[in-house]
């Protein structure tokens, strides 16, 4: 996954966009082979603890996203979209597979974009890619050949990505279908108000910034930490920070309140309600509480 983000950074800044960047960018080429899973006692670490399933996923070599929909985990990855519910192992939903960027949810449909799968005759590039089945069947939307959006988040109508390649920032009102181009602001990740979508607040390697205007302009914002990914639930605003620190804001990231902290630095990151998840080393850990504990959820993930 690329770092969408300038090259003027500096220092502590500088060092994590490129950890970031470096981190996921290596995460290369999977096997096809079908995953084993046996279940393993979780360490407990408060109300989240439970039992975790370890997997043999070498088809998860190179995770691009997270997306929770209640407690059923949605991994995007180099070799499709997975689905895996609490405690059971992982099934490959997209058909054919692909390479799966930017997922998200946006209503009763799945968002998301990539690059084609061996057994497709697409463009390099899938633009925004739109599924109304669960992440089986899989339609362009708009931008094939054109937009691999590494960053997606919507609202009702309203669709926001980041382009991998340009670093634009684009906005559609139209569920996608037609787009107005933002500019190139140095944003990493971003997240829209469910409720409000002219309201927009994403991470950079400078700090936060917020948008009350679509998008169109932004402004730094203070932060508790220098946080790297973002989730809004209805629960309010999740953050994450690059050390792994968890945050919650009910006022549109104007104030945080601490909640727990991940073990590592997080490489992806999702929340629904108050189940938080995220992508760390080869793991993905879970807390039911808000953030406030985690625990493993799947282990094993096989890095290359």
């Amino acid at each position: 996954m690329s770092v969408v983000g300038r090259e003027r950074v500096r220092g502590r800044s500088f060092t994590w966009v490129v950890a970031l960047g470096t981190t996921l960018a290596a995460l290369t080429a999977c096997s096809s082979s079908e995953p084993s899973t046996s279940i393993a006692s979780a360490a407990t670490q408060g109300p989240s603890a439970k039992t975790a399933l370890v997997v043999d996923a070498p088809d998860w070599g190179h995770i691009h996203n997270l997306s929770l929909k209640g407690e059923t985990l949605f991994i995007g990855s180099h070799d499709g979209l997975w689905k895996q519910d609490q405690q059971q192992a992982p099934v490959l939903m997209s058909a054919p597979a692909f390479d799966v960027m930017g997922l998200t949810q946006n209503g009763d449909r799945w968002l998301a974009s990539g690059h084609p799968g061996p057994e497709m005759d697409s463009p390099g590039n899938l633009g925004l890619m739109a599924s109304g089945d669960g992440g089986v069947t899989w339609q362009s939307v708009s931008l094939s050949g054109e937009v691999d959006f590494h960053r997606l988040v919507a609202a009702d109508n309203v669709v926001v990505g980041l382009s991998a390649h340009d670093r634009t920032l684009l906005r559609s009102e139209d569920g996608g279908q037609t787009w107005l181009n933002l500019g190139s602001p140095p944003l990493y990740d971003l997240a829209v108000d469910p409720t409000n979508a002219t309201v927009v607040v994403a991470t950079t390697s400078d700090g936060l910034v917020h948008s009350a205007d679509a998008g169109r302009t932004f402004t730094p914002i203070a932060s508790p930490a220098l946080l790297a990914f973002l989730a809004w639930t209805d629960s309010g605003l999740y953050s994450a920070s690059v050390d792994g620190q968890v945050f919650l804001s009910t006022d549109e990231g104007t104030t945080w309140k601490a909640r727990g902290e991940i073990e590592g630095q997080p490489e992806s990151f999702a929340a629904d309600a108050s189940t938080v998840i995220s992508l760390v080393g080869d793991s993905i850990v879970e807390s039911l509480d808000g953030g406030l504990s985690f625990s493993p959820r799947v282990t094993g993930i096989a890095r290359h």
